[in-house]
């Protein structure tokens, strides 16, 4: 543990010179309005920079400690009850089966994934839940705060046969417990046959202080020693085990994994407005090289073997697979499993991303699925293309590659961030955005479901033709905007 560490304290001295050596502290200091601890470096830091969108955002909500607080709880609970919803789904398609033309309706699709973060088939959900894990998984997921560096929830669920069938809530700091209503009461403060969590808010808190036994620090402050996501997840996890020898005593046959991220990185996967953005953060989160990054974004502790096989792939492949894998080749709007009343400010965040798009303020719209998924981050260090891209890009796109991100037509290298001062992303400028107008009426708390190869037109003749976002019948209809469009359909 020594060893880890040392090694640990190195990269993050390594990182905050890197940080000041670039010039990125400085601009974070010129950035107005978006911390709610202004002079405080987030872990994280680059990402917030390379993230436009989110600082516009944050201002906009007022980002202070009292609004930061808020946000993070209301992160937790969308997270948690989404996974109860997902179950009580999976059980009502059990019971009846949905017709083919019905597969795909929103109404039928959950959260049952890992982490709860893109919408499924439950059929799909499960048998994947089985592949990365096993028959028998307990998952608890791992909260850091960005600015304070300190855990401040562990909360997941005994899965078995790929279905979550009980919970376990470790510890929920009395900053988000302070806030919780009654069916947060009900959920977190009273154990059942189904959920294992403590009985008043105190011991939630006092989980969260008990001392590493080796080591001797507070659970909570264990990211503030060990840099890395997957360190820190590591070193929590043997604590962890302890504890569900304790409290878990009835799933003594289940592998215990841990999913580790911080506050902001969490958020981002939470409130992407579809699935084919929130596969991107994916591969981004899990495959920190494709952005030039030398650490991990996000845990899973330990790896599933799956997860190293799926990040050889390019960029575009891997979000194509998923979507595939997921959701049969569609792209989903995602959903949120709370009401606005409870998370006023997630559908905030949902709405402003609605209207302005996941890229602004460099580009305004919404992104048609097949070009997020090909879609150029900046990068911290050269890159190939090759990393992201399977098929070639279209001559306005390589127009725009070759002036923004400096690639090297050649050797098919990217310059790094530091060479060409971009933070932001390149999309295809062939491709027409999507408008939110273009699209039936949203709820939020159901979504919609559309073709991956969906584009303004193709959008424009299912809307024409009766398609309202349900799901019901998409594919007669996206087969129909094929032949109106003069495809080839079988």
């Amino acid at each position: 543990m020594e060893k880890v560490e040392e090694r640990s304290r190195k990269q993050e001295e390594e990182w905050r010179r890197w940080l000041e050596d670039s010039g990125l502290v400085e601009i974070w200091k010129r950035v107005k309005g978006v911390s709610p601890f202004p002079g405080k470096i987030p872990r994280n830091l680059e990402i917030f920079l390379v993230r436009p969108p989110w600082l516009h955002l944050f201002r906009r909500l007022g980002m202070n400690e009292r609004v930061w607080r808020k946000l993070k709880y209301e992160n937790f609970v969308e997270w948690s009850y989404r996974v109860d919803q997902a179950v009580q789904t999976s059980a009502r398609l059990l019971k009846h089966p949905p017709r083919r033309e019905e597969l795909y309706q929103v109404d039928n699709l959950c959260y049952l994934s890992h982490p709860p973060a893109y919408l499924c088939r439950p059929d799909i959900g499960k048998s994947t839940c089985e592949l990365l894990y096993g028959k028998y998984a307990t998952v608890e997921y791992v909260h850091a705060d960005d600015f304070t560096g300190e855990v401040y929830w562990i909360n997941g669920y005994h899965n078995e046969d790929g279905i979550p069938i009980h919970r376990w809530t470790v510890g929920v700091s009395s900053e988000l417990s302070s806030l919780f209503d009654g069916e947060d009461e009900e959920a977190f403060l009273t154990s059942s046959p189904t959920r294992t969590t403590a009985s008043n808010r105190r011991e939630l808190e006092e989980n969260l202080n008990l001392r590493h036994q080796t080591l001797g620090i507070r659970l909570k402050e264990v990211p503030k020693h060990y840099w890395d996501t997957y360190d820190w997840g590591m070193i929590l996890r043997g604590e962890l085990e302890r504890m569900k020898a304790r409290y878990l005593p009835q799933y003594p046959h289940s592998t215990l994994y841990l999913s580790c991220v911080s506050t902001y990185i969490s958020m981002i996967a939470q409130n992407a407005l579809t699935s084919t953005e929130f596969f991107l953060w994916v591969y981004y989160g899990l495959n920190t090289r494709a952005l030039g990054v030398k650490y991990n974004l996000f845990s899973q502790v330990p790896a599933p073997p799956l997860f190293r096989t799926l990040l050889n792939l390019p960029q575009e492949t891997f979000v194509k697979r998923m979507v595939q894998l997921f959701l049969g080749g569609y792209d989903a709007f995602h959903k949120y499993a709370c009401s606005e009343k409870k998370t006023p400010l997630l559908f905030r965040i949902k709405k402003f991303f609605f209207e302005k798009g996941p890229f602004y303020p460099h580009s305004k719209g919404l992104v048609p699925p097949f070009v997020m998924a090909r879609v150029i981050p900046p990068s911290l260090e050269p890159i190939n293309l090759r990393q992201y891209l399977e098929t070639p890009p279209s001559k306005e796109f390589l127009e725009v590659l070759e002036s923004e991100a400096g690639l090297n037509k050649e050797t098919g290298e990217l310059l790094p961030l530091e060479e060409t001062s971009r933070h932001h992303f390149i999309l295809d400028p062939s491709v027409e955005l999507l408008r939110p107008s273009d699209f039936p009426s949203m709820d939020w708390n159901r979504g919609q479901i559309w073709p991956f190869d969906l584009t303004r037109e193709k959008l424009e003749i299912m809307v024409e033709e009766g398609y309202d976002g349900s799901g019901k019948n998409v594919e007669y209809y996206s087969r129909l905007a094929d032949r109106k469009m003069g495809k080839k359909v079988d």
